[in-house]
């Protein structure tokens, strides 16, 4: 890729997209979903999620996350606001279900095994073999709205990172270079494809049928160098998922709304880089 220098003022605007075109797409979704429930799965601090308007519009909100701090933070913000309704439940929970074992199963090949390359093939094929045991809520839920924002390329760094910590524990002298070794590259890449695609599959059973779902995430992503106080450069955007386009993952028989894409600036440091520009991709579409 050949590197492009980008002038900061072309991000000025769109320094905020991020947040209002969020909370614009979800505000649409929620129009052509019916009263009853709503999910948050990977809810996060809900930076970008406008749970008050969830809460004043359904019955039953769900919060879910792995981030039992991300929760309480949420939680406190919620008691804070003190509204007369309050439908909220927060989950703390793996959205994958498998970090658990996966790190257990890894502490063991990790101990076992001296050689680094043939510990760091046996760990791909470990994430190859895992199947997800994706969250359900209890008896058997299934919801009027699911919003779904920055999930999908989550689930699979999760669970590989956890994996990547131990290995590194032991085998410090590779870290560097376990990213460029071929065999556990592809098996990361087989694993969070095979994960990305159970998990749009799981979605169609925690929606009710015709219930409407909201799936964004940032499929692009630029690393950026600044120049001056200007202008930064980047060699070019990577595709952080399977396709080019997020609404590629539904089903034949889901049907699409409404599709946009915008970009999304963050100023945060990150090795010799000073932050990234994500392209990032929503969806709302309905059940079948």
């Amino acid at each position: 890729m050949i590197a492009q220098a980008v002038g900061l003022s072309s991000f000025e605007i769109t320094a905020g997209a991020h947040f209002w075109s969020s909370v614009s797409m979800i505000k649409e979704a929620m129009a052509l979903a019916d009263s009853g429930s709503v999910a948050v799965l990977g809810c996060g601090r809900c930076a970008e999620i406008p749970i008050r308007l969830l809460n004043q519009k359904f019955d039953r909100v769900d919060l879910v996350d792995i981030d039992r701090d991300a929760l309480n933070f949420v939680r406190a913000g919620c008691e804070k606001w003190n509204d007369e309704r309050n439908v909220y439940k927060f989950h703390h929970a793996d959205l994958t279900g498998v970090i658990a074992t996966v790190e257990r199963r890894a502490g063991e090949l990790v101990a076992n095994t001296v050689d680094p390359i043939e510990c760091s093939e046996q760990l791909g094929i470990l994430l190859e073999r895992t199947t997800p045991k994706f969250w359900k809520p209890a008896h058997s839920r299934r919801y009027d709205l699911l919003v779904c924002s920055g999930v999908l390329t989550q689930l699979q760094a999760l669970v590989r990172e956890r994996v990547e910590k131990i290995y590194f524990g032991k085998f410090a002298d590779y870290a560097p270079s376990l990213s460029q070794h071929k065999s556990w590259c592809e098996s990361a890449w087989h694993f969070a494809r095979n994960l990305e695609d159970r998990f749009i599959e799981h979605l169609s059973k925690l929606t009710k049928p015709q219930g409407i779902v909201y799936l964004s995430d940032t499929v692009h992503v630029s690393w950026l160098n600044q120049l001056d106080h200007k202008s930064v450069s980047t060699e070019g955007r990577w595709i952080a998922l399977r396709t080019e386009r997020l609404a590629d993952y539904l089903r034949t028989s889901d049907s699409i709304v409404h599709e946009q894409r915008w970009d999304w600036l963050r100023e945060e440091g990150e090795g010799d880089y000073w932050g990234r520009l994500y392209g990032v991709q929503a969806v709302i579409y309905r059940n079948s």
